[in-house]
């Protein structure tokens, strides 16, 4: 197998076009080009709010739901993207872990079912890697326990469930314009919301938010240029060099910065909305052509989606038979120039210093813990080729 040092595939990403990057800072100074009310268009939804990151959309939704509900624990998968306990622990709040299904990488509904949600404010998805939950019945357990579900669509910006778009179910649910995102603004969130009396709730919320400085503005502006720059393969390698920019770390962070969402980010948002399913296009192609080459290989398991589910595939997901063998498979990957990633490091029962934020008496999380020790995730984006595609499939039936 040639090594090509100078060609790097990322783990994860969005193409941001050069000229919408441009364009859109040149306009920045007369409005966010209507990216809220675009969006309440395009989903159907009565009430759309922008902020800073997924995470600070995360922790104004769970303030203002401790506003209408006694209820202090929101159960949370038990492997899932840091942001979502650092917005539990920001908001004030306890979290209850519930064990994820390896098969699905969703909600296991069993212990789901076997948990207190009497005592649960709110239930909070699995999205991960554009797979959808299954948001239909998790809607339904919700609403026979008089509890809320948030869906967290950070990473399912147009992933579907039947028939109907990720991050409107529930009483409410959001997008991550971060980078690595279905679209990225080099940060960002969107809040769904369908109640009128929690609408009115978040609107006071952001009132207290502060407006991003100038110096952040001018930040975000440089930093989607270098990103449009620097994404494609030919160019990635360089930056996967550069120890201090910390790239696929995942970090548990209750102190994240919130403000709102610049008019630079909204207006580049709004330019970046109608190429969301040309992306999800080429990524479900890649997804289903790893399939097809991957599937029934010795040693590896593929995450199916739900009934009804269209994921996205911001990333295609495997889990590899031990922790070994997926650490041979990372090496081998990126010797071809391949940036498959092992995605979270740990279940969020074993972040370290999580404990205090943990509710009492938490269940075993088995599936959590085998899906941290196996999983790999293998790039899906608009820059990975045919060839590259062929060269994942080569690699994994060779360690198989």
């Amino acid at each position: 197998m040639s090594i090509r040092p100078f060609r790097l595939v990322a783990p994860a990403g969005a193409p941001i076009p050069a000229r919408l990057a441009l364009s859109s800072a040149f306009s920045a100074v007369r409005g966010s080009g209507g990216l809220e009310e675009m969006l309440k268009t395009r989903l159907g939804v009565p009430h759309v709010f922008s902020v800073s990151s997924g995470r600070a959309a995360l922790t104004i939704l769970l303030r203002v739901l401790q506003q209408v509900s006694r209820q202090r624990e929101v159960v949370i998968p038990a492997y899932t993207c840091f942001s979502v306990p650092s917005a539990i622990v920001r908001a004030g709040l306890s979290i209850r872990l519930c064990d994820v299904d390896p098969k699905t990488l969703d909600l296991d509904q069993n212990a789901l079912l076997r948990l207190d949600l009497d005592k649960a404010l709110c239930i909070v998805s699995s999205g991960l890697y554009g797979m959808p939950a299954d948001l239909v019945r998790l809607d339904e357990i919700a609403r026979d326990y008089g509890t809320f579900l948030i869906d967290d669509a950070a990473q399912c910006l147009g992933a579907t469930v039947g028939e109907r778009l990720c991050g409107t179910f529930g009483a409410g649910g959001f997008y991550s314009l971060g980078r690595g995102k279905n679209i990225t603004t080099m940060g960002g969130g969107i809040l769904l919301i369908h109640r009128e009396d929690l609408a009115h709730l978040i609107q006071n919320e952001l009132e207290k938010l502060p407006r991003p400085p100038s110096l952040r503005v001018l930040s975000s502006t440089l930093n989607s240029l270098l990103y449009a720059i620097m994404l494609p393969p030919s160019r990635y390698w360089f930056l996967d060099r550069i120890p201090f920019l910390g790239l696929g770390l995942s970090v548990f962070d209750p102190h994240f910065d919130m403000k709102r969402l610049s008019k630079y980010q909204g207006r580049l948002a709004s330019r970046l909305l109608p190429l969301v399913h040309s992306y999800n296009h080429i990524r479900r192609e890649n997804a289903y052509h790893l399939v097809r080459g991957i599937d029934g290989v010795e040693g590896i398991e593929i995450p199916q989606p739900v009934n009804g589910g269209n994921p996205a595939y911001l990333r295609f997901p495997i889990l590899a038979r031990d922790g070994m063998h997926r650490s041979r498979l990372l090496s081998r990957l990126k010797d071809a120039g391949i940036g498959a990633s092992p995605s979270y490091p740990t279940a969020v029962g074993d972040i370290p210093g999580i404990e205090q934020y943990l509710a009492r008496d938490q269940q075993p999380s088995p599936g959590a813990r085998s899906v941290a020790e196996r999983i790999i995730t293998l790039p899906t984006h608009p820059y990975v080729t045919v060839a590259d595609v062929d060269k994942m499939v080569e690699i994994v039936r060779a360690e198989s």
